[in-house]
């Protein structure tokens, strides 16, 4: 992986002009392995995550999938699935963290939503009942921003570690990552994302679970929590 280039830091420290990398000249995983992670388990996890959504609407009543369903998963989501989707695993502790007040906000606004506006769809349903079309334009154009720089943060973060952990072209990476997304997402709506969260969310869980135990159970650094605490003083 090279660590030249032409960018030129943009917070005035030069002495990053001309580094696009930070990890070294050689990834730590072959590059066949990125491909993997990026082209077969996105593909493994799109045909999984459609197959559940098929097998959901085969055996649980639901019938063909209208506009309304697949907008809102037939307003049925659980608080197990929606847990999954919100946090994640380290999510409880960044996101109160960093938006303790928009949070704790948020909350009593959606249970108010809830009672009060029951059918609604999205946020811009709320703005034009209560302020009018020209509310309803500005936020139309502020959601819009909204998802177009999240997505493509996510997208362009997701694409940077696999070009740094494997060598895998960037470019190539930020494409391929949003094909089985977008696949079964257009498949299944928004059931479809809460179940590959919660897919996620499992599997991140148990290898968290696995590395911990080999972690301080094998290494002879970190065999114990005293060990640990030592060393964590000593820094």
């Amino acid at each position: 992986m090279a660590t030249g280039c032409d960018f030129k830091n943009a917070f005035g420290f030069t002495q990053y002009d001309g580094r696009c990398s930070f990890f070294g000249a050689d990834p730590p995983l072959p590059q066949g392995l990125g491909w993997f992670i990026v082209v077969g388990l996105g593909g493994f996890f799109s045909i999984l995550t459609s197959g559940l959504v098929w097998i959901d609407q085969k055996f649980s009543g639901n019938g063909p999938q209208t506009s309304e369903h697949f907008s809102t998963a037939g307003r049925s989501i659980p608080v197990g699935l929606t847990a999954c989707d919100i946090f994640g695993v380290s999510g409880p502790f960044w996101y109160a963290s960093g938006a303790t007040v928009q949070v704790l906000l948020f909350s009593v606004l959606a249970v108010e939503v809830k009672r009060k506006a029951p059918t609604v769809h999205t946020v811009l349903e709320i703005i034009k009942a209560r302020w009018g079309m020209t509310a309803h334009k500005v936020f139309m154009f502020l959601c819009l921003a909204t998802n177009v720089i999240v997505t493509a943060m996510l997208i362009l973060g997701g694409a940077a570690v696999i070009n740094a952990l494997s060598g895998v072209d960037i470019y190539a990476a930020a494409f391929l990552i949003p094909v089985g997304v977008s696949f079964y997402t257009a498949h299944g709506g928004l059931r479809a994302c809460f179940l590959a969260a919660w897919l996620h969310v499992a599997i991140i869980y148990i290898a968290l679970c696995i590395f911990m135990f080999l972690i301080y159970g094998t290494s002879p650094d970190l065999g114990s929590a005293g060990v640990v605490y030592d060393n964590l003083k000593v820094i």
